[in-house]
């Protein structure tokens, strides 16, 4: 599970993520993380999508 208790996103509301309360399934990550500073960080990476599902594919534990 995604480390939301601890770590660099410790301390951040659920509603913060997940926009609708009755389904976690549901989230997005781009609430803190603008595209134009995801995207640089991402330069020359393959498959790379500012997607929430793609985040979530590539950082689980939400770790660079």
């Amino acid at each position: 599970y995604f480390p939301i208790t601890s770590g660099r996103h410790g301390g951040n509301a659920c509603s913060v993520c997940h926009p609708d309360s009755a389904n976690f399934k549901t989230f997005s990550c781009f609430a803190c993380h603008g595209r134009s500073q995801t995207d640089s960080h991402h330069t020359g990476v393959s498959g790379y999508r500012y997607d929430s599902q793609a985040c979530y594919s590539c950082h689980p534990q939400g770790r660079a």
